[in-house]
């Protein structure tokens, strides 16, 4: 992360980041439709964190896959994932391992990630979140 990025977040108040996070768990509470889902992600997230992505993947227990849903902030478009990069070396996997969110930048480069980063470069991102879910 950035500097200016750091100090733009510090000057954030609690209250905002409070509000977003429940923004946050609204939008997965209430909306059922993938493409409301994640429009009011990024409209919520982007009151906190600057990103270029974002990343939901649904983890199915039964068959122990990943549905993965990744759509561009601007356009709100869906990303089809690279069919190249296994699952192991995804920001999912990672994510789903550690269960916690993870943001991602390129500019910072991070050997977990190498294959990750060179297909984001391909869209031109440069910071991107990155969020799991389990499913019964």
């Amino acid at each position: 992360m950035r500097a200016e990025e750091v100090a733009d977040r510090s000057r954030l108040s609690v209250a905002t980041r409070y509000e977003s996070l429940v923004g946050v768990s609204n939008a997965v509470g209430t909306h059922r439709d993938p493409q409301l889902l994640f429009g009011a992600l990024v409209k919520e997230l982007h009151r906190v964190v600057r990103f270029d992505y974002v990343c939901v993947s649904i983890r199915d227990e039964k068959s122990n896959t990943f549905h993965r849903h990744v759509v561009d902030a601007e356009t709100e478009a869906a990303i089809l994932p690279d069919p190249d990069l296994a699952m192991e070396e995804s920001d999912a996997w990672w994510v789903y391992q550690n269960q916690e969110p993870l943001v991602t930048s390129l500019e910072t480069r991070d050997a977990r990630f190498s294959k990750l980063q060179e297909t984001l470069k391909k869209y031109g991102y440069r910071r991107g979140s990155s969020i799991s879910f389990g499913s019964g």
